[in-house]
């Protein structure tokens, strides 16, 4: 572990602010009064505040390490990262409306939705480690000048989402036309074609997967930078990064139970379709095209705020 002073080590005001930045609050932030709340209105503040008070426990948890010996506060700081990354994935933020969009529109394979959730999930929290390695540990950077770094990236990972709503709408729109090309020229084989155009539409490729990812994992995970900078302040860097990965796992779990989900909504929408061929394929293209408008519509509307 190691055990170094570091000059921009954070103090309790740097630790708050840093909190605030990243969206989470600090200890000492008071809700907001809401008249009336609704039910998901309700259902978000207590995850707000579940995750408020998760962050200011893992602060604790990292100092217990430093002050005792045992493996114990080592322990509960990887069940308490755990359980922020779960209460977290839960909350509002763009990585599962992405991912859950993508997956309506282009998966009907279950292995593979589960494991593009995890991956984003994971490459979440090596984008915080590596934010904090590079800029605070290897550059100097200050706590708040590294949480402001983390608000670029997101525009970045907006940016990215926006693409990539364009390129799925360029693969519906070309989908659909070589399926009307098809069926014109061929009209006494549409059952032949329907099923040939749902695997087309549904078989996006590895690259287009690994796209979806960088979008959503280029955004470092708030809550792991958060524990990033109190464990090196502490000179704990290694505790951190096991704490950020202990909350990529529990991200994953969340995020691929809405990757469940969607794709049982996919495949259940195409299996009501079943009995028409022509209908079954005009229900996939319609997926295709609805999901990728809702990734482009969300990508280039936050990216403008962003700006």
């Amino acid at each position: 572990m190691m055990a170094v002073a570091l000059p921009w080590a954070a103090t309790p005001t740097h630790a708050q602010e840093s909190m605030r930045i990243l969206g989470g609050g600090g200890a000492t932030e008071q809700p907001t009064a809401v008249a009336t709340p609704g039910f998901v209105a309700t259902v978000l503040a207590d995850v707000r505040r579940i995750q408020r008070d998760l962050q200011t426990r893992l602060a604790d948890s990292v100092g217990a390490i430093k002050a005792q010996s045992s493996p114990w506060p080592l322990l509960v700081l990887i069940g308490l990262s755990f359980a922020y990354g779960v209460f977290h994935a839960a909350g509002p933020g763009h990585g599962k409306i992405v991912i859950s969009a993508y997956l309506v529109a282009s998966e009907e394979n279950l292995r593979r939705g589960v494991l593009l959730a995890a991956l984003a999930a994971l490459v979440q929290a090596l984008a915080a480690i590596a934010l904090v390695g590079v800029l605070a540990l290897a550059l100097g950077a200050t706590n708040l000048a590294t949480a402001e770094r983390v608000r670029t990236l997101e525009a970045v990972s907006y940016g990215i989402v926006a693409l990539l709503g364009v390129w799925m709408l360029w693969r519906a729109l070309r989908e659909a036309w070589a399926h009307r090309a098809g069926a014109s020229g061929h009209a006494y084989h549409h059952h032949d074609h329907g099923h040939g155009q749902i695997a087309r539409v549904a078989g996006a490729g590895w690259r287009e997967a690994a796209l979806v990812v960088l979008a959503v994992g280029v955004r470092p995970c708030s809550g792991a930078v958060i524990v990033l900078l109190f464990a090196l302040a502490q000179g704990l860097l290694v505790s951190g990064v096991l704490a950020a990965l202990a909350m990529s796992v529990g991200t994953a779990i969340t995020v691929s139970v809405l990757a469940v989900v969607s794709v049982a909504l996919r495949r259940g929408t195409l299996t009501l379709a079943a009995a028409s061929s022509r209908w079954q394929t005009y229900t996939a293209n319609t997926l295709a095209f609805a999901g990728a408008g809702a990734v482009t519509l969300f990508g280039v509307t936050f990216f403008a705020a962003a700006l």
